[in-house]
């Protein structure tokens, strides 16, 4: 009777693994439940615990297997893996946290200080030109990260995404930074749950694959990042947000958001279109989103400004530029510049936040360049054209123009719009460099002023750290090439050679 006791005695504490399985824990240094199953036994102090529901004992053992290690060894760290748990310095705008907390070292997840001090840096640079998940909704899925597989995968993609767009140093030359955006996402991806038979689909997640593939097109993963935009375009058609009888059954905030949802995967997909020469499948919807009185008017008009903008990049626009451009006529080009060069629109664009300007006026630009391109390579342009959208020396004019707003826009402005906003200008400038060296025919003051525009947009790119390796390249040796063809003008030898700094 004694030893039946005994065997029935109660323990101090319980061990991790035998109290989330709700098992009765022998209390020594490794239990004999974990020596049984092969786990870690870890005693977290009392303070630390998070109580939670009950499950089946087989899948929270595998729970915690997973989280732990697939197994015990004598040489084990005590402690589970976590998130990163270096702190980070951001190199944000004003208002943004300058540091990404330290990640506690015994939970599953980082402590929710991380995840929290990141809400003011998402609402000032993510949420304005994706302006879906609102900051009470951000709030409540990580608190329910414990609780909500679902809830867990949004906020790992949410931390990654805003990390990502708050940090203006290079992601490839910058290993922590690149490091701890592939951690968050590989968390997010552990946690998010597949789609089964009665499945539906959450704007959440909608937005969660749209933050992966923002992310994943910065660490340059473009064909799994095409994957995740085609994925949030199947929840756009599972949701049914295209049908006007389905939506007209929510309320209007709810409607609007997802109308919202669906324009931010037609945004993208038309990028991804134009700039990886990817097939698009999403028709715009008729209207812009209704008007939704729980979002901020600046960061309503600045978004509708960034639909109509991408709404000109139709199908035929598309079919053009990765297609047979045979088709390609005078009047659809002049047309389409007409579009682009919009003196209401700019009027309306110049009441809107540096942040959005920039976005806006550079995309514009870039989409003028194009469609400039798609004329040149139908050679339907002319150095005495009866239009100026047919001139050979458009990009010329392009450049001046866009010098002359770069110079009162700051660094910042431009670099929470990523690694996209910087691939337009490269597209941009080459383009103007291509210009200047196969139309040599201007007055030697003209070439010169045309050769400093080109290296005001040089210098301007080169000061992102995020530039790509190859574009530099390609844009030193079109600087070369200059040199080539005016060999007598020992200014361009200067100018070329002059330091980036401006």
């Amino acid at each position: 009777m004694e030893g039946g006791a005994n065997h029935h005695r109660r323990v101090a504490q319980a061990c991790d693994a035998c109290k989330r399985r709700k098992v009765r824990c022998n209390g020594e240094q490794r239990c004999q439940q974990c020596d049984h199953l092969n786990l870690k036994c870890i005693y977290t102090p009392a303070g630390r615990r998070v109580r939670k529901n009950a499950a089946e004992r087989g899948t929270v053992i595998e729970s915690y297997r997973r989280s732990t290690g697939s197994a015990y060894s004598p040489t084990s760290p005590v402690s589970l893996a976590p998130a990163p748990t270096s702190p980070t310095i951001i190199a944000t705008p004003a208002h943004t946290p300058s540091t990404l907390p330290s990640t506690p070292s015994v939970s599953i997840h980082p402590n929710l200080s991380f995840f929290l001090d990141l809400v003011p840096a998402y609402l000032l640079c993510v949420y304005p030109v994706n302006p879906v998940v609102s900051e009470a909704e951000i709030r409540a899925c990580i608190h329910q990260i414990d609780a909500d597989r679902d809830a867990a995968s949004f906020v790992y993609a949410f931390a990654a995404v805003t990390i990502n767009l708050t940090r203006t140093d290079s992601i490839q030359s910058a290993p922590d930074v690149r490091d701890q955006i592939s951690a968050l996402l590989s968390r997010s991806f552990e946690f998010r749950t597949t789609m089964v038979f009665e499945s539906q689909p959450t704007v959440l997640k909608l937005m969660g694959s749209i933050f992966i593939e923002i992310c994943l097109m910065a660490l340059r993963k473009f064909n799994l990042a095409f994957f995740y935009l085609r994925e949030a375009i199947s929840m756009v058609h599972m949701l049914r947000i295209e049908n006007v009888g389905d939506m007209a059954a929510l309320d209007l905030s709810e409607r609007a958001r997802r109308q919202r949802a669906y324009w931010e995967c037609f945004i993208h997909e038309r990028f991804s279109a134009l700039s990886d020469y990817k097939p698009i499948c999403l028709d715009p919807l008729p209207n812009m989103p209704e008007h939704d009185p729980s979002i901020s008017p600046a960061v309503e008009h600045g978004w509708n400004h960034i639909i109509q903008t991408f709404v000109l990049v139709d199908k035929e626009f598309v079919t053009f530029w990765i297609g047979d451009r045979s088709h390609v006529t005078p009047e659809w080009i002049e047309r389409k510049h007409r579009q682009l060069e919009d003196d209401q629109w700019q009027m309306e664009v110049s009441a809107l936040s540096a942040m959005q300007q920039a976005d806006l006026i550079i995309t514009r630009q870039w989409l003028r360049t194009l469609t400039w391109q798609m004329a040149m390579s139908n050679t339907l342009l002319s150095s005495s054209p009866q239009s100026e959208s047919l001139s050979l020396t458009l990009p010329l004019r392009l450049s001046s123009q866009l010098r002359q707003f770069l110079g009162h826009m700051s660094h910042d402005a431009i670099s929470i719009h990523g690694s996209g906003i910087l691939s337009k200008l490269f597209e941009i400038t080459d383009t103007i460099a291509d210009v200047v060296i196969h139309l040599p025919q201007a007055s030697r003051e003209e070439t010169l002023q045309r050769v400093d525009d080109i290296l005001f947009l040089k210098r301007f790119i080169f000061s992102f750290p995020r530039i790509e390796v190859k574009h530099k390249q390609f844009l030193g040796q079109k600087f070369e090439k200059m040199k080539e063809v005016y060999p007598e003008m020992a200014e361009i030898d200067m100018l070329v050679n002059s330091p980036l700094s401006t």
